[in-house]
């Protein structure tokens, strides 16, 4: 009985990541992906408190918490950022899968800072996953249905896979001081979310971003739930299953964006067996990075 619900939340969370990126595809067409990075992260928040004050017997704990709060002043207020601006400008089939090779980026910093040692799996792995983002960085070139793609515009999610690796090193080591996965979320996205507004503060220019159509901030309002109910499904399934069987299904991510965009976003994502293999490959290679350290 306990296979199936493993395999249930992996999946939920896969799906609910997916969703949340196509939700945001819909309002950065009019909205600055700022004001979706804010909106989201705001609801995370409300979320991620709500769930962690009615489960966990929570006890403020700054030095504890030291290492969340250093990851959230990069990720996901930047990490997120990038991840937005590469969906309004690339797409989610380009953005999803490149980003989220950021296991490659923690396992490469975790060898060259930390003298760990990388295995045979994790090479393959990792050169799967590089393979895999070559043949979508060059994919754009085969596909002129929604017009050629700017290699320096693929840099946004670059940008947020080297953000999210790194700062999951400060985020594993934050594990081994706070026993609930959910009050650290808390702690990072709150962080960010500090840091966000600390910026509007100071930056008038940008503060009129957060003036967000109706219809937009919709998008955001649910795609930031979507991300909410992903981290909680995340939890459930690290937390009720095996990592061997529970991470690869976790990094499907990008599939269930292909799907998603196919059915709601056909006429505006880019379609090429080039990046459907691409986005093949890179969910395989890092399958196999995470469930080989």
């Amino acid at each position: 009985m306990e296979f199936p619900v493993q395999i249930l939340f992996a999946l939920a969370t896969a799906a609910a990541f997916a969703t949340s990126s196509v939700l945001v595809r819909f309002g950065v067409d009019r909205s600055k992906p700022i004001a979706a990075m804010f909106a989201t992260v705001s609801v995370n928040v409300v979320v991620l408190w709500t769930i962690s004050l009615a489960f966990y017997d929570v006890t403020v704990d700054l030095w504890a918490w030291r290492y969340f709060v250093l990851a959230g002043v990069f990720a996901p207020v930047l990490g997120r950022l990038c991840n937005y601006i590469g969906i309004q400008r690339v797409g989610v089939n380009l953005t999803l899968p490149i980003s989220n090779s950021n296991p490659l980026v923690s396992i490469v910093l975790a060898v060259f800072l930390l003298g760990e040692t990388m295995t045979r799996a994790s090479g393959i792995g990792a050169l799967a996953t590089i393979a895999g983002g070559i043949l979508l960085a060059t994919s754009g070139r085969n596909d002129d249905s929604v017009g050629p793609v700017r290699y320096r515009n693929l840099l946004f999610p670059i940008g947020g896979a080297v953000i999210y690796g790194s700062v999951q090193l400060l985020r594993d080591v934050g594990m081994e001081l706070v026993s609930a996965p959910a009050v650290g979320a808390a702690v990072t996205l709150t962080t960010s979310w500090l840091i966000a507004c600390a910026f509007f503060a100071v930056s008038g220019n940008h503060r009129k971003a957060l003036s967000i159509p109706r219809d937009d901030l919709r998008y955001f309002a649910l795609a930031g739930l979507a991300s909410s109910l992903g981290l909680v499904s995340l939890y459930a399934a690290l937390g009720s299953g095996t990592v061997v069987i529970v991470t690869p299904i976790l990094n499907a991510t990008p599939l269930f964006g292909l799907a998603l965009t196919y059915s709601f976003l056909r006429e505006r994502e880019p379609f090429t067996p080039q990046l459907a293999l691409g986005t093949i490959l890179v969910v395989a290679g890092v399958g196999l990075l995470a469930i080989s350290t």
